[in-house]
C-alpha cells in the first residue's frame, strides 16, 4: 500500500505549513485550513461520459486530486503519525532560548479507540433465511464460500485497515481483483488502497453509480520518479504508461477484463461529510501542542536561569598569569618556559561548583568614607503559572474528547466501580457515532458481497448471486468483558427455557472462543461417546425441546446479540 507521506516528497511538502507568520501555527493563521475542494465528490453526468476518452477523463480528475485533495489527506496522515504542524512552528525565538516542538498523540489515540471499539471483535456475516425456513443447500454453500474467502483474505485485518483510514481521512478504498489459487484457478482477492492514492468518479443519478475509479502511486528508481496509474471501469482495467509527473498526457498501455460487472473499487465513507474522526478538532490539537511546547520551554529556560551576584566573591586567588618584563615580554626560566604567578585581580570562579563564597563589597567614597554593599546571589527567573496551565490543558483535553465522542480512559472518573448503567451513559456518545458509522460501513460491505457473488456466479460456484442480499453483517462493540457475568447470564437464559441452544452457544462464544457450529459438533460428539454423562450445569436439561424452540429462536437470537 503506497503512502504519500513517505514516498511522494512533493505531496508531503505541499502539506507542510511553511511561510506562516511569526509566533503562529496553522490554527492561528485564520481562514480555511484546507482547500475549498479538498473533499469534493467527483461526478460526471452519465450522458457525458464516454469510456473511449478514458485517458482524458482520468487525467483531468487525477490533476485535480493531486492538486486539491492530496494536501488534506497527507496532512491528516501526518497528524496520525505524530508529525503535527507544531514541528513547523515559526516562533523566531533567540538562540539562547528553549524552542521545543512537542506533538501530541491525540489523533492516534482517538483512531485506535474508534477502530478497537467498533471492530475489535470482528464482523460476523449472518445469513437470514426468508420466512425462517431452514437454510437450503445453495445458501449453506454460499456461506461456506464466503467463510473461505474471508479466511484467505484475512478479512478482519482488511476491515480494521479500512476503519483506520476512515477514522483518519474520512474515506477508505478497497479493491477486488482476480488472482490465482493453489491450483492456478481464478480466485477473488481483496486489498486496501491508500486514500492518498485512490478516488472514485460517480454519475449524477440518485443512485450515484460508479463510472470509474483511479489508483496511482509513485515509484522512485535510479533517482527518477515514475507515476503508475490504473483506471477501473465496470468491465475493464486500463493500465497507462508510467509518467514522470502528474499532468503528462496519459496513454493506455494495456487493458483487461476484471469479471466483477461493476467498478471493483469500493469507497467507504466515515460520515456524510467524509470527515475524519478528529479532523474537526485540529485547532484544539494544535492549541494543545503549543501549550505543552511552551510549558517545556519555560521549564528549560527556568533551569538555565541567569545567576545574579551582589558583592565580592571571596575565593582563593588561583588564576595564573604570565610574568612580563618592563618591555612587556614574557620572562622565561632557565628551561625556556614562561614564568607564571597568581593574578591578584582575577579570582578563580568555578561555575560548576556547588559552593560559592561571597563577602560584602567595600567601595571607597570621594569624601574618604566607604560604602558597604551586602552580598547576595539569586537566579533571575519568572514565575511559572503552573495552576493556570493545568486548568487550560485540562479544558483543551476535555474539549477534544467531548467533541470527538471518545472516552478518556485516563480520566479518574472513568471506569472504576461504575455500574453498567453509568458506563453505558459514559459511552453513549461513542455508541451514537458507532451506530451511524456502522450503517455506512455496511453499505460498503454489501457492495463487496454483490461483486463477489457475481464473480462466484460466473465461475458456477453459486447459482443465484442475489442470495447475498440476505446476508447481514453483525457488529459487536469491543468492551471490557466480565466472563463471570456472561456465564451467569447464559445460565439464567438456559434455565428460563425460552432461548435456543444455538443462541446460547453464540452468546457464550466470547468466553469459550469456540464458534457455535464447532461447539454443536463437539457437544454431539460428546453425547455419542458418553450418552450417560450428566452435565454439571444441566445445560441441556433446562432447554425447551427443539420442536418447541422454533417460535422463539429468532427472538432469542436478536435479544442475545
Amino acid at each position: 500500500m503506497a503512502n504519500s507521506t513517505s514516498d511522494d516528497l512533493q505531496a508531503y511538502y505541499a502539506s507542510v505549513p511553511y511561510g506562516l507568520s511569526k509566533d503562529s501555527i496553522r490554527m492561528l493563521r485564520g481562514g480555511q485550513r484546507f482547500d475549498q475542494e479538498s473533499n469534493k465528490v467527483y461526478r460526471i453526468p452519465s450522458d457525458m461520459f464516454d469510456e473511449k476518452n478514458i485517458a482524458d477523463e482520468v487525467n483531468r480528475f487525477l490533476q485535480h486530486h493531486y492538486t486539491h485533495q492530496l494536501t488534506r489527506i497527507t496532512t491528516l496522515q501526518r497528524y496520525y503519525e505524530g508529525d503535527n504542524d507544531i514541528h513547523y512552528w515559526k516562533s523566531d525565538k533567540s538562540k539562547n532560548r528553549a524552542d521545543n516542538r512537542i506533538a501530541s498523540g491525540h489523533p492516534r489515540y482517538i483512531t485506535t479507540m474508534r477502530v478497537g471499539y467498533s471492530l475489535g471483535k470482528g464482523i460476523k456475516f449472518v445469513y437470514n433465511t426468508p420466512d425462517n425456513k431452514p437454510a437450503s443447500t445453495q445458501e449453506t454453500k454460499l456461506m461456506a464460500i464466503l467463510d473461505k474467502f474471508n479466511q484467505l483474505a484475512n478479512e478482519s485485518y482488511v476491515e480494521k485497515t479500512i476503519k483506520k483510514d476512515l477514522s483518519i481521512t474520512g474515506r477508505a478504498y478497497e479493491l477486488l481483483y482476480v488472482g490465482k489459487d493453489q491450483d492456478e484457478k481464478p480466485q477473488a482477492k481483496i486489498t486496501v488502497l491508500d486514500p492518498a492514492n485512490a478516488f472514485v468518479v460517480y454519475d449524477t443519478s440518485v443512485e450515484q453509480h460508479s463510472l470509474f475509479a483511479v489508483y496511482y502511486y509513485l515509484v522512485r528508481y535510479n533517482d527518477q520518479s515514475y507515476y503508475y496509474i490504473t483506471a477501473y471501469t465496470d468491465k475493464q482495467i486500463y493500465h497507462f504508461r508510467p509518467v514522470t509527473s502528474i499532468g503528462e498526457k496519459l496513454i493506455v498501455d494495456s487493458k483487461e477484463e476484471h469479471y466483477f460487472s461493476r467498478v471493483p473499487v469500493t469507497e467507504y465513507a466515515n460520515n456524510d461529510e467524509r470527515l475524519g474522526d478528529w479532523e474537526a478538532d485540529l485547532d484544539l490539537i494544535d492549541a494543545y501542542d503549543k501549550v505543552i511546547s511552551e510549558m517545556a520551554n519555560s521549564e528549560e529556560d527556568f533551569s538555565n536561569a541567569t545567576l545574579v551576584v551582589n558583592g565580592d566573591i571571596d575565593v582563593p586567588k588561583t588564576v595564573q598569569r604570565v610574568v612580563r618584563d618592563s618591555d612587556g615580554n614574557p620572562v622565561l626560566d632557565e628551561d625556556g618556559n614562561p614564568v607564571t604567578e597568581i593574578d591578584p585581580n582575577s579570582p578563580y570562579l568555578n561555575t560548576l561548583s556547588r559552593v560559592m563564597y561571597l563577602k560584602p563589597s567595600i567601595i571607597n567614597n570621594a569624601n574618604g568614607g566607604v560604602t558597604v554593599v551586602p552580598s547576595s546571589a539569586s537566579y533571575l527567573t519568572k514565575e511559572l503559572p503552573i495552576d493556570n496551565w493545568k486548568t487550560h490543558i485540562d479544558q483543551i483535553v476535555r474539549d477534544i474528547y467531548t467533541d470527538t465522542n471518545t472516552p478518556n480512559i485516563n480520566d479518574e472518573s472513568f471506569g472504576g466501580n461504575s455500574s453498567g448503567v453509568a458506563m453505558a451513559y459514559k459511552l453513549f456518545g461513542s455508541d451514537q457515532v458507532r451506530e451511524n458509522q456502522n450503517d455506512l460501513f455496511i453499505r460498503g460491505l454489501m457492495r463487496r458481497l454483490r461483486l463477489l457473488a457475481h464473480f462466484w456466479n460466473i465461475r458456477s460456484l453459486i447459482s443465484d448471486e442475489t442470495l447475498v442480499n440476505n446476508i447481514t453483517p453483525k457488529f459487536t462493540p469491543n468492551l471490557p468483558k466480565n466472563d463471570a457475568d456472561l456465564v451467569a447470564n447464559m445460565v439464567a437464559m438456559a434455565n428460563s427455557g425460552v432461548v435456543s441452544k444455538e443462541t446460547l452457544r453464540n452468546y457464550i462464544e466470547p468466553t469459550t472462543g469456540v464458534k457455535e457450529p464447532e461447539e454443536t459438533r463437539r457437544m454431539d460428539e460428546q453425547i455419542q461417546k458418553d450418552p450417560d454423562r450428566i452435565d454439571p450445569n444441566r445445560f441441556n436439561n433446562h432447554l425447551a425441546p427443539d420442536a418447541e424452540e422454533g417460535d422463539n429462536d429468532d427472538q432469542g437470537t436478536d435479544e442475545a446479540k
